[in-house]
Formats: C-alpha cells, sequence, structure tokens
C-alpha cells in the first residue's frame, strides 16, 4: 500500500512530464537526405504539405508524392474539395506539386491501404529510400504499417524514414488539455494493436 502510494505521488508530481513522455513513444522523426522520395500520407491537408515542402526546400529529396485518400463528400464536392486538391493548393504557395500514388481500391481508407497502393506503384518505380510525412502522434503506426507490408511483399531492403509534421490543434507538451488531442493519443494505441493483427483496414479503424 505505502508503494502504492508512492507511485500515485509521484504520477500526480511528474504528470506533465509523463503525459509528454507517453506521446513521445508515438513519435519516429528521423528522415535523412537523400531519399528518392517523400511521401505525404493522406489526412492532414492543414500541416502535412506545409512540412514536406521544407524537407523539399532543404533537401531531403527531389520527388514528392502524396497517397489516394477516398473521398468521402464527393455528392458536395463544390463545398468540400478534395484533400489531395487542398494539399496542392498548399504546395503550390512553395511552387511545389506532388504527384499522387494511384490507388488501387479507389482511394485508400487506412495506412494500410496507402502501403499496398505504394507496393503497387513500386514495382514499375523502384526506389529504395522514401521518407513519409504524416502527424507525430501516427508517425510510429505509419512506419509499422508499410514496414509491415512492405516486408510481406519482398521489399525489405527499402529504408522507410519519418518525417513527424506538427499538429495545428496539439503537441505533445499540450495533447491532454484538448479533446482532440486525447482523442489522439487515447486511440492511437488501440489502433496500433489492430495493426499488428492486421494486413488489411476493415470499418473498426479509420483513418486520421
Amino acid at each position: 500500500m505505502a508503494s502504492l502510494i508512492v507511485i500515485v505521488l509521484l504520477v500526480i508530481n511528474n504528470s506533465d512530464a509523463i503525459l509528454k513522455a507517453y506521446a513521445n513513444a508515438f513519435r519516429i522523426d528521423n528522415a535523412t537526405k537523400g531519399a528518392d522520395c517523400v511521401l505525404i500520407l493522406s489526412g492532414n491537408y492543414k500541416t502535412r504539405p506545409d512540412h514536406a515542402a521544407m524537407l523539399m526546400q532543404e533537401n531531403y529529396s527531389n520527388r514528392l508524392y502524396h497517397t489516394d485518400q477516398r473521398q468521402e463528400y464527393s455528392k458536395h464536392y463544390e463545398i468540400f474539395g478534395y484533400a489531395f486538391e487542398k494539399a496542392q493548393k498548399v504546395l503550390a504557395t512553395y511552387s511545389l506539386s506532388a504527384d499522387i500514388i494511384p490507388s488501387i481500391k479507389g482511394g485508400a481508407t487506412s495506412t494500410f491501404d496507402e502501403a499496398h497502393d505504394f507496393v503497387a506503384f513500386l514495382k514499375e518505380h523502384p526506389m529504395k529510400h522514401v521518407i513519409l510525412v504524416t502527424d507525430a502522434f501516427h508517425t510510429a503506426r505509419a512506419h509499422y504499417a508499410f514496414r509491415k507490408i512492405l516486408d510481406l511483399n519482398g521489399y525489405k531492403d527499402i529504408i522507410i524514414e519519418m518525417s513527424a509534421a506538427s499538429n495545428n490543434a496539439f503537441t505533445e507538451s499540450t495533447w491532454y488539455k484538448t479533446e482532440r488531442g486525447v482523442s489522439a493519443y487515447i486511440l492511437e494505441p488501440i489502433k496500433y494493436l489492430f495493426y499488428i493483427f492486421h494486413t488489411t483496414n476493415t470499418t473498426l479503424v479509420k483513418e486520421n
């Protein structure tokens, strides 16, 4: 009982540090220059394209791609627009544009789908070194998903590195102070666990 009380007191007194450390456990940020391409994963068009543009300006690669996300609101396209088109508009402010990785199922609905699309793309566009751009909290799971699918398809020699984009709503230090942050970091280990036991997406896991 005394030990339990001490542990609880330590957690309370160091809660900020513990919660930050928890969030950092999901972050992989290890991009190096000389990549065959920078690949923006679909999802957060508000910060991922800006981050990818920074990598391109700093010569991490000379090729930029974007995954093809399934559009959920095509009926009201003129109102909602498409995420890829929004990302292209952001990139255009840097005088950049991204080529799209074609989807083999009419648009990716998960990180596994994006990985499968990339594997299909590799058959005619061989690469050895790729940098994936996604939100910081999503980097560990995205790396796991791509590594798993690439290895299953015989591409174990491809280097997959991650570059963590900032989030416009929260950081590793503030995630527990926002509803979106709590939702992201509480669900992320559940999604990661799901990915460990699957190789394709189901409706149980929705992409960021």
